[in-house]
């Protein structure tokens, strides 16, 4: 097949794990012999991209948060226009690339900052089939003016746009419904993965008689993001009052908020917990190795993390927010372990391993054996090439132009420009 993926960024230039999942995907399809066409947005930071990657799209930066949060108030509208609505320089770069490629079948990932609602409105104008893979509730995200969904967007895209959505959880489909974006057409649960080179499950598991090692990772450390960090420096604190001491906590990732180096001084914890820096996606695979628990609050509404299937094949238990979608897939007390998302909750659990109460090894084998069998692309790959082949057969009759297209996107942007400037002109 031909497949044109669409992304917001790819790596090295990322966000976390929705990019790098797009490029392990694309890796294995280019594997099997598919001829896969990336295209994405200029780089934020110099990267080097093979030929097969087309960095033709402009990013409207929407997680920088000096100048969202700066910015007046009509700038930010804007923006926002611009990064979920409207892009008509995006829309005219989609349409040379269909032009050019002329693809089966487009696989649309992550939209957010290029205009996602105007790239999926060229497609469906063209009848080019799609299959849009969410990893976030990017469809609610598209329809957003503020932090509020427009109803009469949301219900454009359940009236129009029919095509084939992979989820990565049930969870992430209720929260796009409850939104107010009902997902037409096929929708499929497929989970996230692990992919590449397995470690060896290890033979040693924590059972006393050392300090319990504990590791928590995200790609950004910053109260924007959320991920829970300062739940688990606050659990730390908690052991400690208690005279549990004997653990240590590592957390992994980009620190862009002072916060929680204050908070880790605050509570006296500087030699229990460590904020570790960032570290490349394999090299933090590798570390998970030395650790018995990884600790995972996830951020509200998580759909579906990567690293906690990352750190569970040689045998690192997850310890996770009930929360997650992670959830969905894992039984507490044979793959992992689960928890209320509160300081209580995680502190609680650990107090019950570092008495000895909770055995970490059995959980640690099955969680391994699960995620080995059940979450390797090399068993979803399949899924998903089924998925791409049976959507890449639509029917395109009742295909529009090019032209009508482009002109289309260029009169909703000057609309859309004109409208959310109005109420702001003297």
């Amino acid at each position: 097949m031909k497949i044109l993926v669409i992304s917001n960024l790819y790596p090295p230039d990322a966000l976390g794990g929705y990019e790098m999942g797009c490029r392990q995907v694309v890796d294995r399809l280019r594997a099997n012999g598919h001829d896969v066409r990336v295209l994405t947005t200029a780089p934020r930071t110099p990267v080097i991209s093979p030929p097969h990657v087309h960095r033709k799209l402009r990013l409207t930066d929407m997680w920088v948060d000096y100048h969202i949060t700066r910015s007046a108030t009509v700038t930010q509208l804007l923006d926002e226009s611009e990064s979920h609505r409207i892009s008509s320089f995006n829309v005219h770069a989609l349409l040379h690339e269909l032009k050019d490629f002329e693809p089966d079948v487009a696989y649309v990932w992550m939209l957010t900052g290029i205009g996602g609602l105007g790239l999926m409105a060229a497609l469906h104008h063209l009848r080019v089939p799609w299959v849009w893979h969410l990893m976030d509730d990017v469809p609610a995200t598209l329809c957003q003016l503020g932090n509020q969904v427009v109803p009469e967007l949301a219900q454009e895209i359940e009236r129009q746009l029919r095509g084939h959505v992979i989820a990565c959880s049930q969870q992430l489909v209720d929260e796009i419904e409850r939104r107010g974006i009902r997902l037409q057409g096929e929708v499929e649960v497929i989970p996230n993965w692990v992919s590449g080179e397995i470690p060896p499950v290890r033979s040693e598991f924590y059972a006393g008689g050392r300090d319990l090692r504990i590791v928590a990772s995200a790609a950004h450390i910053d109260r924007c993001y959320d991920k829970g960090m300062d739940l688990l420096i606050k659990a730390a604190a908690q052991l400690r009052d208690q005279g549990l001491e004997g653990f240590t906590l590592d957390i992994y990732g980009r620190v862009n908020d002072g916060y929680y180096a204050d908070l880790i001084k605050t509570y006296h914890l500087t030699n229990l917990v460590r904020l570790r820096g960032s570290l490349k996606q394999s090299e933090l695979i590798a570390a998970y190795q030395h650790y018995d628990l990884f600790a995972f609050p996830a951020r509200l509404k998580e759909p579906c993390a990567f690293a906690p299937l990352e750190a569970a094949p040689s045998g690192c238990v997850t310890l996770m927010s009930q929360i997650s979608g992670n959830s969905e897939w894992l039984v507490h007390g044979v793959h992992c372990l689960k928890v209320p998302r509160t300081a209580d909750g995680f502190a609680f659990m650990l107090g019950e391993i570092l008495q000895g109460r909770v055995d970490l090894a059995p959980i640690g084998r099955r969680g391994a054996l699960a995620v080995r069998r059940d979450f390797h692309l090399d068993s979803l790959l399949p899924k998903i090439e089924r998925i791409l082949g049976r959507i890449a057969q639509q029917d395109r009759s009742g295909a529009g132009t090019s032209d009508e297209v482009y002109r289309l996107a260029l009169l909703a942007e000057k609309l859309n420009s004109v409208l959310l400037q109005e109420p702001y002109c003297a």
